[in-house]
């Protein structure tokens, strides 16, 4: 399932006429799509196989938010769009060299998060920008803290009440039970 469409992909180049007699035909756009959204789908599979295990991949994927396709869809835009950059570029069309970077950065950052990599292709110990978008499950990063306590405090209280210190270590604290 492609995620954008040849009129989006090629929306992103202003003077591009398709189907003209010098240009990439529709066909060509539409391979480029389907091959970048097979990345997008190979990706998916790979880093939310908990998230669609109990619908299958086809289903889950069918019950994707408004949200969920934006993304997807930008991101199979810019792929698509460097591929057919680069077409304009071998044809000489100088400016589309500096395009089809652009469009291949944004594209490259975009598969990295969505795949938890870093810009070396190395994976993220914290896990992609967009794993609870796909996976409520998912862990996420809180600007919460996620431990409590001070250093000696997971004594009990009565341990160091000779010390002079109030302060308890959360293990103790039956506030949270």
């Amino acid at each position: 399932m492609s995620y954008t469409t040849i009129a989006q992909v090629a929306g992103m180049f202003p003077t591009f006429t398709r189907n003209g007699p010098k240009e990439p035909a529709d066909t060509l756009i539409q391979n480029y799509i389907d091959d970048v959204a097979g990345e997008i789908d190979a990706i998916l599979q790979r880093r939310f196989q908990e998230a669609y295990a109990s619908l299958g991949f086809t289903a889950w994927q069918g019950s994707f938010s408004t949200d969920q396709l934006n993304l997807l869809e930008k991101i199979n835009r810019y792929g698509a769009c460097a591929q057919l950059a680069e077409v304009f570029e071998t044809s000489g069309i100088a400016a589309a060299a500096r395009v089809a970077k652009g469009f291949e950065d944004e594209f490259r950052e975009l598969c990295n998060k969505l795949n938890a990599r870093d810009p070396d292709g190395k994976p993220r110990a914290q896990g992609g920008d967009f794993d609870y978008l796909f996976d409520p499950l998912a862990k996420v990063e809180t600007p919460r803290p996620q431990l409590g306590g001070v250093a000696g405090g997971d004594q009990y209280p009565s341990e160091t009440s000779s010390e002079g210190s109030t302060n308890v270590f959360r293990k103790w604290d039956r506030r949270e039970f």
